[in-house]
């Protein structure tokens, strides 16, 4: 009798690690058939599609300094799953990567430049001049030249310059920012966007941390400084002339043109990150109005038209994602959405690259994907992304359609 329960005892058992055996693939596949549209596979031996990036207008004429990756052969090895699309990337790392001042895509390779080089930083003549928050912040093309915006500190006086990286000679001096000894050089902005061959509009920042009312942030109300402005360089009969386009900004990081918009994207004190379309001539509210606040929580003014009229923001983040960079959509995104409007933004506390949807001025949905680094720059090539991190490589990915 204890046999043959014995017996029943191991071919229950044995039935029962069957179907468990069973139904650890079944279910599995079942679900993958019916509910494709919610989740992603990853093939870890395909590579990231790099067929579509192309060099960029050859905005940096200068090729001896800075450093090359390759994004050939990356696998993939995430995905990141949106409504209707899935993004398929990897990660190309680099021991040399830092915090990027500027980068390009050059075919399958990106150059980069940290803002720390210590060659271009001597070659400058600021060598000992670079504090932790300062350096290089931009590079840009006039015509067959290139430029160099850098931050730096001299016997207490914070300030920046641009530089002609060929004959190395300043074409634009800063006045000493006051109260220097309140300046955080990581404010300085740099975002620039090329409107033609000749003419640039580079972006500035009002580089502290303290309270609207210091005199570093009343600059950005200043029509005499060029601090808290986006300038509009032109180069004229080998002159560079500079020109006020708008004020009112705080740290401009990025600039970019949808359809026949420019749009900035700046950072905001605790809070209050902004997407701005940018007209010239208009007052974009620093430090006279914020959504944000002081960092020690105190309220900033809300109304855009007390004291005077200033220009709202397309959006604005709160809390603060530290937003760092803006671009178009990818391709497939765009024309999915169309007739409306989309505009992607990076950020560094965030960690993410949002795609923004609007129309007609106002914001009608967000996507974010949602990575682990800060993303410091980043190109959209038709539907390849490539986004420079900090001290964590480049991440390369293409988006597709959910089948």
């Amino acid at each position: 009798m204890k046999i043959f329960r014995y017996i029943l005892y191991i071919l229950a058992l044995m039935t029962f690690t069957s179907l468990m055996v069973k139904w650890q693939i079944s279910p599995y596949v079942f679900f993958i058939k019916d509910f494709k549209k919610n989740i992603s596979i990853i093939d870890h031996s395909s590579i990231v599609n790099t067929e579509e990036l192309t060099s960029e207008t050859k905005n940096f004429k200068h090729h001896d300094f800075g450093s090359l990756i390759d994004l050939k052969n990356t696998k993939i090895s995430e995905s990141i799953q949106l409504n209707n699309f899935k993004f398929d990337w990897g990660r190309v790392d680099s021991k040399k990567l830092q915090r990027v001042a500027a980068a390009e895509l050059r075919g399958n390779h990106i150059w980069y430049i940290n803002q720390d080089n210590e060659e271009l930083i001597w070659r400058l003549g600021l060598e000992g001049k670079i504090t932790s928050n300062g350096g290089i912040k931009s590079i840009f093309s006039l015509s067959n030249k290139s430029y160099a915006y850098v931050t730096y500190v001299e016997n207490d006086c914070a300030t920046a310059r641009v530089v002609d990286l060929t004959s190395m000679k300043e074409v634009l001096q800063l006045p000493c920012l006051p109260n220097s000894e309140n300046a955080d050089l990581n404010g300085a902005g740099g975002g620039w966007l090329k409107l033609s061959e000749k003419t640039i509009l580079l972006a500035i920042g009002t580089p502290t941390n303290a309270n609207t009312d210091h005199e570093i942030n009343q600059t950005a109300q200043s029509d005499q400084s060029f601090w808290g402005k986006i300038l509009k360089l032109s180069l004229v009969n080998e002159k560079v002339i500079v020109e006020i386009f708008s004020k009112g900004h705080r740290n401009p990081q990025g600039l970019t043109q949808i359809r026949k918009s420019i749009l900035a994207v700046e950072q905001g004190p605790m809070g209050g990150d902004e997407i701005n379309i940018i007209k010239k001539g208009l007052n974009y509210g620093w430090p006279l109005q914020s959504l944000g606040s002081e960092y020690d929580l105190e309220p900033i003014n809300k109304s855009y038209n007390k004291p005077i009229h200033t220009e709202p923001p397309l959006l604005s983040f709160v809390p603060s994602i530290a937003a760092s960079n803006i671009s178009k959509c990818p391709q497939m995104y765009i024309d999915y959405y169309a007739p409306n409007n989309c505009v992607a933004v990076s950020s560094l506390r965030g960690k993410s690259i949002d795609f923004i949807v609007y129309k007609n001025n106002k914001v009608l949905f967000s996507e974010k994907m949602q990575f682990k680094t800060r993303i410091r720059k980043f190109f959209v090539s038709g539907n390849t992304i490539v986004a420079v991190t900090d001290f964590k490589g480049v991440i390369i990915g293409n988006l597709k359609k959910i089948l």
